[in-house]
């Protein structure tokens, strides 16, 4: 618990930070207020698909640039965001059992929810590319701390001593798009897997079968809205793609 309040106190002041920075220096960087869902899933587990439903937000600062330094467009930028985000994994009739279940009655009672939730504080590293000032395109690195975590197996909360212990930190790789729906206003889908495990678990389903050992992975798809600040706003030149009409009379 003390170590979620000490870093609950740097997601503060990275936040500040960054509201410091966009302030001093506007012309240079813009904000982003992130908020939007996620749909998750464990790698690696007994269960299969895109079950958990999740939340994040958070902020993020964007810097626009361009290679050719002469340029007077950016259509390119680097980007830090500072995430909540809940993942995990769930599935309603859970398709093993443990071998110290060996009552099918009492097997039937128990199968039928598994619930993994992993809450994550995530910083993101990333690259896009904006073309037309209407798709943008990125990817790059997250970082993830976890800060709470939750597993029901069986109808049972599970412990560190009963499953294997999750990994603090996770390093996945994103892949994210984006469209403008109307001026700083957009819409986005991220796709997020784990580079790493974040644990290591060993299943056996019954005493006749074999114990195997997997190593888990986050698996993530998000949706999301985006507003940008310190964006200026698009200019659509309605009659520069006026189609053109002609009369018979």
């Amino acid at each position: 618990m003390n170590f979620f309040y000490r870093l609950s106190d740097r997601f503060l002041f990275s936040f500040a930070l960054m509201l410091v920075s966009l302030y001093s220096y506007g012309q240079l960087f813009k904000g982003e207020a992130i908020l939007g869902g996620n749909l998750s899933q464990v790698e690696g587990d007994m269960e299969n698909g895109y079950r958990k439903v999740g939340f994040c937000g958070g902020m993020g600062i964007q810097f626009p640039f361009h290679f050719n330094s002469k340029s007077e467009t950016k259509p390119w930028a680097a980007s830090m965001e500072i995430l909540f985000t809940q993942r995990g994994a769930r599935q309603k009739n859970a398709n093993y059992k443990p071998t110290d279940i060996t009552n099918d009655s009492i097997y039937t009672r128990y199968k039928f929810k598994y619930l993994l939730q992993n809450n994550y504080v995530c910083l993101n590293f990333m690259l896009h590319y904006t073309d037309k000032e209407k798709y943008t395109i990125g990817t790059g690195l997250a970082y993830n701390r976890l800060v709470y975590y939750k597993e029901i197996e069986f109808g049972t909360l599970q412990t560190y001593d009963s499953v294997a212990r999750f990994k603090p930190s996770d390093l996945m790789f994103l892949f994210d798009l984006r469209l403008r729906v109307w001026q700083q206003l957009k819409a986005g889908f991220r796709f997020e897997y784990s580079l790493i495990p974040i644990r290591t678990r060993h299943f056996r389903q019954s005493a006749n079968y074999l114990e195997q050992t997997r190593k888990q992975y986050n698996n993530t798809l998000s949706l999301y809205l985006v507003y940008v600040f310190n964006e200026k706003r698009t200019n659509v030149d309605k009659e520069k793609y006026k189609k053109d009409k002609t009369y018979y009379y």
